[in-house]
């Protein structure tokens, strides 16, 4: 009963206590959300953000991973398009663009569109990312394309050299997970494309068209907030909403700046058009309902504890689904071919007993260094698993949506506080229970407090008690009172068979 009356309050939290319709939302569209994507209510960002959208004004925002900000802003734009009279064709060109920093949320993006435009048949969706063929992109482009996601580089690319992109009556531009594209270094490319678009010009959707010229749109989502998302507010927005932002983190002068609310009147004139979120520290939004833990482990026992703690994971939960997340592509590679090969007894005893795999899981690997058909191929198959394990490096750490993780582990720490908070945005998504865990040398142990600074706090994981749940067949009663992590019978044993698989498989390489 516990368990249940939490899972109500988690739900109370996150979704509102509206329906899609009552947003203004089409019925069709409504029907599709439903039916296509599972959504019964609207989440609170969804209400929040839907109707200002529908409404024409700019908007930012800012808000925790996993609250549907994606079907936020497509929403609106699709019951835009749905509405016009005559219907659009491909012949109309680009209407939406969505800019997005990797090829995996390009894909998941167009994903979700394709499902909403299941009954608008007109309306045609579509995608260009680096690593696909340029003459196939073109001849989409060509055809005509009404809602296209892309990656900036890419899209600046047929700015520059596809002379039939048709982008004259372009109405929204929407930068997703905002701070991540400027994190990557695409701030010129952004800042090129908005020279070239305009980045609150007037589009005019054709003659005799009763939506013709309508202002142009921006709409600008980010998980954080920082220096270089200001700048890209600053310079493409234009007296913005701002949704997910405490009144306590605004500028306490306001004489200079007059922000739109969700309770002013959405026509209400603003007499000053500047955007400026004066910021120190960043803001971060994370899930209510994800508990974030800490372990504190020597660097000689590290891979040790992780396959430790993996396998404590996936012999305690039926559908199981993990991600770790690792700073360089060559670890990811490391860990995957031990994790998919490294055979042990249980009992150690292996005389007697026939090995197996030491975690009895589906193990996936996913980095920027993997051919894009692979990365997609991975990307796929994980996300239909129900029992599997996903090794990444932060590729997979911004905007993505892998349904039923239950648990990240950040073997490596991230770099920078603000890429905690996308790591473990990949759990604790719609309501849903997540956990996290980030693996601290002793000499990292000051990144705690980093964290605690933009109100991040994590609880020591119980590592001694998950180490002794494991049985040792032929071993004397432990002493616990004393015990440290690497002299632990169990690390020692796992740490003595990892050491005799990787002698065995270095001299099995070496006689080939």
């Amino acid at each position: 009963m516990i368990k249940m009356s939490k899972k109500k309050e988690t739900v109370k939290e996150i979704f509102a206590s509206c329906s899609f319709s009552s947003l203004g939302l089409h019925s069709t569209l409504c029907d599709q959300l439903r039916e296509r994507l599972g959504f019964e209510a609207p989440t609170k960002v969804q209400a929040q953000a839907i109707p200002v959208i529908l409404s024409g004004r700019h908007v930012l925002v800012n808000a925790a991973t996993g609250t549907g900000k994606t079907v936020a802003y497509l929403a609106p734009i699709i019951n835009h398009l749905q509405s016009y009279s005559p219907r659009i064709d491909r012949s109309s060109g680009t209407f939406a663009l969505v800019l997005v920093p990797t090829r995996e949320l390009c894909l998941q993006v167009y994903e979700i569109l394709h499902k909403l435009l299941h009954r608008f048949h007109w309306i045609v969706p579509g995608y260009v990312m680096g690593g696909e063929n340029r003459s196939k992109e073109k001849a989409r482009l060509r055809k005509g394309i009404s809602i296209l996601v892309a990656t900036p580089g890419r899209l600046l690319d047929h700015l520059k050299h596809t002379s039939s992109f048709l982008h004259t009556n372009l109405r929204w531009i929407i930068f997703d997970e905002a701070d991540r594209i400027l994190e990557l270094g695409f701030g010129k490319e952004i800042e090129e494309i908005l020279d070239i678009l305009g980045s609150r010009n007037i589009g005019s959707i054709g003659e005799g068209n009763e939506v013709s010229n309508v202002k142009r749109q921006n709409l600008l989502l980010s998980a954080t907030l920082n220096e270089k998302v200001n700048h890209l507010a600053k310079i493409s927005l234009e007296t913005p909403v701002l949704i997910g932002l405490d009144e306590k983190k605004l500028p306490e002068d306001k004489s200079h700046v007059r922000f739109g609310s969700l309770e002013s009147d959405v026509k209400e004139e603003v007499e000053h058009p500047s955007t400026t979120m004066r910021s120190t520290t960043e803001d971060f939004k994370l899930p209510a309902q994800l508990v974030q833990r800490y372990v504190k482990v020597p660097c000689g026992s590290r891979l040790a504890v992780l396959l430790s703690i993996l396998k404590h994971l996936f012999d305690t939960e039926v559908s199981q689904k993990l991600v770790v997340f690792f700073s360089t592509c060559d670890a990811v590679d490391f860990h995957y071919s031990l994790l998919s090969e490294f055979q042990w007894s249980p009992h150690s005893q292996p005389d007697m007993e026939l090995k197996q795999l030491f975690l009895r899981c589906k193990t996936f690997r996913l980095h920027g260094n993997m051919k894009q058909e692979d990365r997609r191929t991975t990307f796929g198959a994980f996300k239909t698993e129900k029992k599997a394990l996903l090794l990444s490096t932060d590729v997979a750490a911004r905007g993505l949506d892998f349904p039923k993780v239950k648990c990240i582990i950040q073997y490596d720490s991230a770099g920078e506080a603000t890429e905690y908070v996308h790591r473990v945005g990949r759990t604790a998504r719609l309501g849903e229970r997540g956990d996290s865990l980030l693996f601290l040398q002793p000499v990292e142990m000051d990144y705690l407090q980093d964290l605690e600074k933009h109100g991040v706090s994590l609880t020591e994981y119980p590592l001694l008690k998950v180490l002794d749940s494991f049985p040792l067949y032929g071993q004397k009663p432990r002493v616990k009172k004393f015990l440290t992590t690497e002299s632990h019978p169990w690390i020692l044993s796992l740490q003595n068979a990892l050491e005799s698989f990787i002698i065995h498989e270095i001299l099995s390489c070496s006689q080939k």
